[in-house]
């Protein structure tokens, strides 16, 4: 009886064994960032610097590799069909997991069940940039004035569904305002726009709307937060204004196929928020305009469910129509 025990023993310490064997600590080899926009973008370049510093931490291959097309759809359905192990991870912004699931009637993935939010990589607040001579000087004088003019005031957006027509078209409906859209061809037609004075305002972040600033044809109307940005102290808040709601959430996020083990996800996450925990790295990302939430999976998938019930109102309120 003993011996068989003995044996017994021996069996599952050689089981053990075998699986511990089979299963070596993540990651053992290269992982690879999927980012389903063209290379130096600023979600490219996001991408970069965190695989950059996980790579060096890993001692393994963190390679990006761009996937563009179809806003965002090519690289997502890349990383919809990766195995589940956490080799393949998507690198996006919201446009992908919140945004086009308004803008597409047969989109072909799922954003809620084919990917696990793993982290926060950025969180970006925005700024309503207004040409020089507009006569406002915060969101609540705008509001006043775009009273006072109906169908006289105006902004420019990136095109359809882009961040500035969501944003206006809320503005709009819940302070009972008649805005004129004018719609371009990405940020920097718009904020050119702006410095010509074709359009009162649109919207951009510090870094992109930095040179329209600084030639004095354009200026920061409002940072959309709730505490004024440090890098741009002048600058009132929409909070401050009694607009709290005007907020366009822009993020950059990490995230893998469903199924990916939880432990994977984890030790991800932890490594990304230790990574944001260098002073010298933090301060170089907050000096380009990002915060660094690093946050947990359970944290990130809140704030894509809260983001997503804004979103709906935002596209209701600019009637927008999926494709």
């Amino acid at each position: 009886m003993r011996q068989l025990l003995r044996c017994l023993l021996a069996c599952l310490a050689a089981v053990a064994g075998a699986a511990s064997a089979q299963a070596p600590a993540f990651p053992s080899k290269q992982v690879t960032f999927i980012v389903p926009w063209a290379a130096g973008g600023g979600t490219d370049i996001v991408a970069r610097k965190f695989a950059e510093q996980l790579q060096a931490m890993w001692k393994q291959p963190v390679v990006v590799e761009n996937v563009a097309g179809a806003s965002g759809i090519l690289g997502a359905q890349r990383v919809q069909r990766a195995a589940p192990d956490g080799y393949t991870l998507m690198m996006t912004t919201n446009g992908t997991i919140t945004g086009n699931r308004f803008l597409f009637k047969k989109l072909p993935y799922d954003p809620d069940k084919d990917f696990v939010p793993v982290t926060q990589f950025t969180d970006i607040d925005m700024f309503i940039l207004a040409r020089a001579g507009l006569p406002a000087n915060n969101l609540q004088e705008f509001v006043a004035l775009a009273r006072k003019e109906p169908a006289r005031v105006s902004y420019g957006s990136y095109g359809k569904g882009s961040q500035p027509e969501l944003l206006f078209g809320l503005l709009a409906k819940r302070e009972k305002l008649e805005l004129i859209h004018v719609p371009y061809k990405g940020v920097g037609p718009a904020i050119t726009a702006v410095m010509g004075g074709e359009v009162d305002v649109t919207l951009t972040g510090r870094g992109t709307g930095a040179a329209a600033v600084a030639s004095g044809k354009a200026r920061l109307l409002t940072y959309m937060s709730a505490a004024r940005d440090p890098a741009a102290p002048n600058v009132p808040t929409s909070a401050e204004a009694g607009y709290p709601y005007v907020r366009v959430p822009t993020w950059h996020g990490l995230f893998a196929p469903a199924g990916t083990p939880q432990a994977v996800i984890d030790k991800i996450q932890h490594d990304v928020a230790a990574i944001v925990a260098r002073p010298d790295f933090r301060k170089d990302m907050n000096d380009r305009g990002y915060q660094l939430p690093a946050n947990t999976s359970a944290q990130f998938a809140q704030v894509i469910r809260d983001e997503v019930k804004l979103t709906a109102e935002m596209v209701e309120a600019a009637g927008l129509q999926p494709d």
